[in-house]
């Protein structure tokens, strides 16, 4: 597209002349990124202070210029290329850590700030960032959120999505929000975590920062086969144990990295683990056992553990360079990023590698394996346009393996455009339309890196959309009289915290069940109407424990009330049913999931707001585990954004905000 003049010659005065570059030089170096695509913008602006964004965005959304904000440019899916032209926002120069709080445990940061200067700067301090994605040392604390990146560590600690407590955002029509995890309301915070851009610009954020562990243990195991490595893995998360982090590399990547970092691994060896405890020496000393006991079973080959901390650095050093060791090989590397629950590797594995034989790729194959995700490296030259074709076929095909074995085709990277249209395989046509509708209430005008994650011409491609539930069809029902009547209704579980008086309640109460307890991915899935007490009788039976107290409350109110949001993070995958009827399905037994707008993240804390939610997903554990707080019940004030969402999903306020409405 052509830029007015007008636009430019108003940008140039907010960001200065020397900072809005038109030349195609400039536009080329900014026309791809760690992925295939390559589009040129019509313009560059690079953005040195975190005050000009705001009018920035004003002037882009007044003559309807389209924008895409970038920063390093790591990302693997094609996130940060402008399909549409327009206007890429250079957010690399907003790179300052702008303050460290020990004692509150907190840095305040920029979002262009590098990830790996953050962990240097608290390492001397004794505190570190949890989230730890291989490209450290270049990406972004604001890319890592905008993608939900978060690397080895999300295992034990959670990913970027739970490491963010305060962010001040743009919505692309220059309006400036605050969000905090101390607000009623939905998790906004979350709804941006994996958002790619697409709903604004971040500006500003509070990430927590953790006390470094003073004991950490880390082992180097040899497997003759690279099933047994990941057998291994899910035989671990069987046990309920929680290793710091789990990382399996097969030969290929092995004898790559060995070659080019130089970091002791074993190139004989068919596959090889890196496993890591943290914690007090006694528990590090009982879980060793059990994971080397867990190993040998396996056929363990070598259970080596790191002798000093010169030793445990360079096992680290190998893995992070994987991606760079694989590159050295072809001018191209295509990354994959499925994710499948942890039970489901060594199937997901049997498939990829079929998959691979029978297209004739030449692969390595490394995961997150603690966490389900895996990223196999395929090298090829993308001049080479046949194997391109079949490289992007190849990867189509996993992750659709990786959906059919209950997986996401994205644990980390995103879908951008390169994995786009597999969120079709991924998703029914009622989700994906939330996902418009949740684009369209932040973005009216479709500028904020518009034609990423949403597929196009979903409607005729998507899978079919799964039976109502038998025991929601009642609830249902009800919904489509309240809503033909035109007659607003008040959701409640045990109506133990709203105390509603009104006659027209729709209760889950009957939705009571506790459908599964998983022992072998330590997950549990429950209806929303069961009561606290009936899920700690239930789970206690099972011999398991949670992190939610005892109450006469129900599980959908200790989620949608807002009154338990620490209990946000364990939520793995929701269902709900939304005000026009649809219903909704999000997420699974999966610890990592970047496909798409975090939904339980949406409706969690949402109040009733925007949909009914019919059953919840969540993480168990083999050991106690501490009780999240329970604070008070307050209404969440409607803000803009909020008001927006509604509109979009519930344009009668069939579920109307407390007190007082939509309107209030």
């Amino acid at each position: 597209m052509k830029i007015p003049s007008a636009a430019l010659r108003q940008l140039q005065q907010t960001v200065g002349k020397e900072n809005v570059l038109t030349d195609d030089i400039s536009l080329s170096l900014y026309a791809y990124d760690c992925s295939l695509s390559r589009t040129r913008p019509d313009a560059l602006v690079h953005l040195l202070s975190s005050a000009d964004i705001a009018p920035v965005l004003r002037i882009l959304h007044h003559y309807h210029i389209p924008f895409v904000a970038r920063a390093a440019a790591t990302n693997h899916a094609g996130s940060c290329t402008a399909l549409n032209g327009g206007v890429i926002l250079n957010t690399a120069g907003l790179n300052h850590i702008l303050q460290v709080n020990t004692q509150q445990g907190y840095a305040l940061v920029e979002p262009g700030a590098i990830t790996g200067d953050l962990q240097d700067q608290l390492a001397p301090l004794g505190f570190f960032y949890a989230p730890d994605p291989a490209s450290e040392r270049v990406c972004t604390l604001g890319g890592n959120l905008a993608q939900n990146a978060s690397g080895a560590r999300c295992m034990k600690y959670g990913g970027t999505i739970d490491h963010v407590l305060e962010a001040d955002f743009v919505l692309p029509d220059g309006t400036e929000m605050h969000f905090s995890r101390q607000d009623p309301g939905p998790d906004w915070i979350g709804l941006l975590a994996g958002s790619e851009g697409t709903l604004g610009l971040i500006k500003q954020m509070k990430v927590k920062i953790l006390p470094a562990a003073k004991h950490i243990k880390t082992f180097l195991v040899t497997f003759p086969s690279l099933s047994d490595s990941v057998q291994t893995v899910s035989d671990l998360a069987a046990q309920g144990i929680i290793p710091r982090c789990v990382e399996a590399m097969d030969q290929v990547t092995t004898r790559a990295v060995e070659e080019f970092a130089h970091s002791g691994y074993p190139i004989n060896a068919q596959a090889l683990l890196i496993l890591e405890l943290d914690g007090a020496p006694a528990q590090i000393a009982r879980d060793e056992k059990q994971l080397e006991e867990i190993c040998l079973k396996n056929h363990a080959q070598q259970f080596i553990p790191a002798k000093t901390e010169s030793e445990r650095q360079k096992l680290w050093f190998g893995r992070r360079a994987a991606y760079a060791a694989m590159a050295r090989l072809a001018p191209n590397v295509m990354v994959g990023d499925g994710t499948v629950p942890r039970s489901e590797l060594p199937h997901a594995l049997q498939k990829v590698r079929r998959i691979l034989d029978d297209n004739h790729i030449y692969a390595s194959l490394l995961f997150h394996a603690g966490d389900g995700n895996f990223h196999p490296q395929i090298i090829f030259d993308e001049r080479n346009k046949p194997d391109a074709v079949r490289v992007t076929r190849t990867i189509k095909e996993i992750l659709q393996a990786c959906v059919d074995c209950g997986g996401t085709i994205s644990g980390e990277h995103g879908v951008g455009v390169e994995k786009r249209a597999v969120m079709a395989y991924q998703y029914d046509t009622p989700t994906l339309d939330l996902f418009t509708k949740i684009k369209r209430a932040a973005d009216p005008q479709n500028l904020a890196n518009p034609l990423k994650l949403i597929p196009l011409d979903y409607e005729a491609k998507t899978r079919a959309a799964l039976p109502l539930p038998a025991a929601v069809r009642p609830l249902a029902a009800a919904l489509l009289a309240r809503r033909q009547a035109q007659a607003p209704v008040v959701i409640i579980g045990g109506n133990t915290r709203l105390r509603s008086q009104a006659a027209n309640t729709l209760s889950t109460r009957e939705l009571c069940r506790v459908l599964e307890v998983d022992k072998t991915n330590y997950t549990a899935t429950a209806e929303a109407g069961v009561t606290l007490d009936e899920l700690s009788q239930a789970l206690q039976k099972a011999g398991v424990f949670c992190a939610l107290p005892k109450g006469r409350g129900t599980l959908g109110g200790a989620f949608a009330s807002g009154c338990m949001p620490d209990f946000y993070p364990y939520v793995l995958g929701l269902e709900a049913l939304l005000p026009d009827g649809s219903y909704v399905r999000s997420g699974g037994k999966l610890m990592k999931n970047a496909a798409g707008y975090h939904l339980t993240r949406l409706f969690a804390g949402s109040q009733g707001t925007l949909g009914l939610v019919t059953q919840l997903t969540f993480k168990i554990f083999a050991q106690p585990v501490a009780l999240v707080h329970n604070r008070p019940f307050r209404p969440g004030h409607i803000t803009p954004l909020w008001r927006a969402l509604k509109t979009q999903l519930d344009p009668q306020d069939l579920f109307p905000a407390l007190p007082g409405g939509l309107n209030a």
